[in-house]
């Protein structure tokens, strides 16, 4: 009797530690299909209930609400996110805390409140510890970073992704690195520091270079952003069909890729006159917006809608959107940024060549 409670016990163990092990899979990469993270996410929940972990069930959980966060349902991932940092911290589970954060940090920078972002970023790197897998070491430092940027603090922000190169460095977490270096040299173009940018930028494509990495679909993004900056109008708007073809073909990484890519799109169309199929773009922009709680997006998104209408000389148009930002924007805690893009951006000096000699 007593053999058999041992072996129900020690199943069970086994049990517990190979999903303890599937979760961590789920938790330390880059998950490029959302909706199968969501999904696999939920199939390990199931597993944690039956064996009756509590502690593997709000991994689980947390798994699928930042999936959730990511394949547009940016509401729901907030009211779910609460109870899993809560029971993290009621059962002193630091490391589950600062996952929760993280994933907190998200959920805030997607609806518009930098502030908040940064809090929780902040609050993801001082719960690191012994305990703190590789990835996290990389990937919170990052998104502090990225968060210090965003209210406007390179000085504090440079340090933080130095940082996260060194360690990513150290560890020989090469396409993390990529991310890195990709994430800062977009902040500081941001900033208009140009020199420092492109110094960090080049070390990012020697990098992917290096390595055999192509630029996807977010890479893509930042490409024709700056040819519209550049005034090359015809060449953004081929940039950004590639680059929705990409997306379409590939499928989301973030809840706000799509909307981004549309407004792009819709001011190269812009810039070149196309101002009905800019009124498209715009169109569709706005719908991921309301769809997906995207309020920082929606009041540039809305700006932009705003300029096309003056463009075209619809006076009452133009007032009636100028209206809609002012109604947006009072829901943003801050003045609309523009919002950062984590996944392989490439800025001014990767625009024209691409690994293996391609083009955009």
């Amino acid at each position: 009797m007593n053999q058999l409670g041992a072996g129900g016990a020690d199943s069970s163990a086994a049990g517990a530690e190979l999903l303890s092990a599937a979760l961590l899979a789920l938790e330390d990469q880059v998950i490029l299909d959302a909706a199968a993270g969501f999904s696999a996410a939920v199939r390990l929940e199931r597993q944690a209930d039956a064996l009756g972990d509590e502690a593997l069930l709000m991994r689980a959980r947390l798994c699928w609400i930042d999936m959730r966060r990511r394949t547009g349902d940016v509401p729901g991932a907030a009211r779910q996110i609460k109870s899993i940092h809560a029971w993290a911290r009621k059962h002193g589970d630091r490391r589950l805390q600062a996952r929760a954060h993280l994933v907190w940090a998200g959920i805030e920078r997607l609806s518009g409140n930098p502030a908040n972002f940064l809090r929780h970023a902040r609050s993801a790197v001082e719960l690191l510890d012994e305990t703190a897998t590789a990835h996290m070491r990389i990937w919170h430092r990052l998104r502090l970073a990225d968060a210090l940027a965003e209210n406007g603090d390179l000085d504090a922000a440079r340090p933080r992704y130095r940082e996260a190169e060194e360690v990513a460095r150290e560890l020989h977490q090469w396409e993390r690195l990529t991310v890195v270096l990709n994430n800062w040299a977009y902040a500081e173009y941001e900033a208009g520091d140009y020199p420092q940018a492109g110094e960090v930028a080049r070390r990012m494509r020697d990098h992917a270079v290096a390595r055999g990495y192509h630029f996807d679909a977010d890479a893509l993004e930042t490409i024709g952003a700056i040819q519209v900056a550049n005034g090359e109008y015809a060449e953004a708007e081929q940039t950004m069909q590639v680059c929705i073809a990409r997306y379409n073909r590939v499928g989301a990484n973030d809840a706000d890729e799509l909307a981004e890519y549309l407004l792009t799109l819709a001011r190269a169309q812009r810039g070149l006159g196309a101002t009905d199929r800019a009124l498209a773009s715009l169109d569709a922009a706005r719908l991921q917006c309301t769809e997906r709680g995207l309020r920082e997006i929606l009041v540039r998104v809305l700006q932009e809608r705003a300029e096309l209408h003056a463009a075209r000389g619809e006076h009452t148009e133009a007032r009636a959107a100028t209206q809609a930002v002012i109604a947006a924007r009072d829901s943003v805690t801050s003045p609309p940024r523009q919002t950062m893009r984590f996944i392989l951006h490439a800025i001014s000096q990767t625009r024209r060549v691409l690994p293996g000699g391609q083009r955009p």
